[in-house]
């Protein structure tokens, strides 16, 4: 991974480059990077609108442009998602970007943009926290482990029985293929992992771990994306798939379940496939680096799950 580990007191920027925030929601996002040690920085203009986007286009790439620009700051969080990182993918300043490498972070919407940098600099982004979206003390220790720790490598640790509780979430991943999987790690929301096809953004998806995760979104409607990108060959050679939980997804009368469409994709695979990873519009989510050599091993006995190479 091409980041800076951060230190206690490391300097944060926070962005939207994506749908609106308040100051309420802004000042969610200041109180949680201060409660985590770190120093908040915002970015100018950050609390704009311009309808349901967080200013126009051009003020929400200046608010990432700007953030690389600043040596003080060490890590860029977007505060929450929406709609709109697409939109300012051409306005970045991907020279500015590569020659000031910090780690960029965030999920849902984020997915384009964080796919973007990564492919137009090679630097490591982060499917990771947005500090003013719910969460919980198992993201941010995944966080801190991520960003605060020196080891070469580390696993993905499931959340706790009393977490997944405590937030009524059932984490309890499921294998559907065995098997071990080495590749770049790569994905995020599958509505924005489509939107990318076809764009100077889409990429291969050979060889790659893919990870994405969906919400609010019936079974149908995930089939159909699944559908779309068997049909442009994305499934085909890809080394492994880690699917997280797909929160609000869940049937109505007449419909196959969200299990059955994603057995019928992917259970003929001859590459290992586990769903129910802790990711996704939910308060529990581990830290996924898009870009990061990773070995997924589904080997019943030897189970090891996502390890991430730095």
């Amino acid at each position: 991974m091409t980041f800076s580990l951060l230190k206690q007191g490391s300097k944060i920027g926070l962005v939207a480059p994506a749908g609106a925030i308040n100051s309420q929601k802004l000042q969610t996002a200041i109180d949680n990077v201060q409660q985590l040690g770190f120093q908040p920085v915002v970015a100018d203009g950050i609390l704009k609108t311009y309808g349901y986007l967080a200013g126009d286009d051009i003020s929400r790439a200046n608010q990432i442009n700007s953030m690389f620009a600043n040596s003080d700051v060490k890590a860029i969080v977007a505060v929450r998602g929406g709609f709109g990182c697409a939109k300012i993918l051409d306005l970045l300043d991907y020279k500015l970007i590569l020659n000031n490498p910090k780690p960029l972070c965030g999920y849902s919407d984020l997915t384009a943009l964080l796919i973007a940098v990564y492919l137009k600099t090679g630097i490591t982004t982060f499917h990771s926290e947005m500090f003013g979206t719910p969460s919980s003390d198992y993201s941010y220790k995944c966080f801190k482990k991520v960003f605060c720790h020196k080891n070469k490598s580390f696993r993905i640790i499931m959340p706790s029985k009393s977490v997944c509780k405590e937030y009524k979430i059932d984490v309890s991943p499921k294998i559907l293929n065995y098997g071990t999987a080495k590749g770049t790690l790569i994905g995020g929301n599958l509505t924005l992992l489509l939107s990318l096809i076809g764009t100077k953004y889409d990429f291969d998806y050979a060889e790659k771990i893919l990870f994405f995760e969906e919400v609010n979104e019936p079974p149908y409607k995930i089939d159909r994306m699944l559908t779309q990108l068997q049909m442009c060959g994305k499934l085909d050679n890809l080394s492994g798939v880690i699917i997280g939980i797909n929160n609000g997804c869940d049937e109505d009368e007449n419909s196959l379940t969200l299990s059955q469409v994603i057995e019928n994709h992917f259970a003929n695979k001859n590459y290992p496939v586990v769903t129910g990873y802790p990711f996704g519009h939910i308060p529990i989510r581990c830290t996924l680096p898009i870009g990061a050599m990773a070995k997924l091993t589904l080997e019943g006995n030897k189970n090891d799950g996502l390890i991430i190479y730095r």
